[in-house]
């Protein structure tokens, strides 16, 4: 399960079996089906939802959505440490030390939620995987 919401405590991902699934996509082993739980994804990700998801996400982030974990933060809805949110990262300055500044903001699509603002411990955010697809 994963939160559609705020980052949700205590989640421990472990298979729980197999899914068959109906899709246009070429499977392999990077992908993995999950529920997210939680309406701040809606109506694109419905609260309940079954949901394709890519553990191999290149490139730039914004704007994807992307189950991310925080090892200090846990998401308003849920409460957790995992959440689903589209990705989005204005342009950023480096300190000359090469560390990160500037803002992450993890944005809800249902317009009833605000975004979860990340603007320190930046390196404390680790991307898990992609949507890819709502399955049902």
């Amino acid at each position: 399960r994963v939160a559609a919401g705020a980052f949700s405590e205590g989640q421990s991902p472990e298979p729980k079996g197999w899914a068959e699934i109906s899709t246009v996509r070429t499977l392999n082993k990077t992908m993995f089906v999950a529920q997210v739980v939680g309406k701040s994804m809606e109506p694109k990700v419905p609260d309940g939802a079954w949901c394709l998801f890519s553990t191999s996400v290149e490139g730039s982030r914004h704007g994807r959505l992307l189950i991310v974990q925080h090892r200090d933060i846990s998401d308003p809805e849920t409460g957790g440490r995992y959440t689903l949110k589209r990705y989005a990262r204005p342009p950023q300055a480096v300190s000359d030390g090469g560390e990160l500044k500037g803002t992450i903001l993890l944005e809800p699509l249902n317009p009833d939620f605000k975004p979860i603002v990340l603007e320190k411990d930046l390196e404390d955010l680790r991307v898990i995987a992609e949507l890819l697809e709502v399955l049902g």
